[in-house]
């Protein structure tokens, strides 16, 4: 997948913020970066595909491994909120860089 045809589905399948209203839970350290563990129970708890599509910006954009998720939220998430999502887009997360994740499953 292209990194503009990624930008498309985001844009077009990840409807704005998951707001006030979502299970947030707290996935940064004290040292406020991203926590591996917590990052990876949020991740595994949410997210059952090998491969997921990330995204923070234009720029900021991937489509990666699952074992990979972890480092390139960490970096991305220095730039702003991130989302994550398989690949047909029915679990996804948003990463905020406040320090807080929520997920998001679509009922297909």
């Amino acid at each position: 997948m292209t990194n503009r045809e990624i930008i498309t589905l985001m844009h077009k399948l990840s409807h704005g913020r998951i707001g006030p209203c979502g299970n947030w839970v707290r996935v940064f350290n004290d040292s406020e970066e991203l926590d591996e563990m917590k990052f990876s129970k949020l991740f595994e708890d949410t997210i059952q595909s090998d491969i997921v599509v990330i995204y923070q910006s234009s720029i900021n954009v991937t489509e990666a491994k699952a074992s990979e998720a972890f480092e390139i939220v960490a970096q991305f998430v220095k730039h702003g909120v991130v989302k994550i999502a398989d690949v047909r887009f029915t679990s996804q997360i948003e990463i905020d860089p406040l320090g807080v994740g929520a997920a998001y499953r679509t009922n297909k």
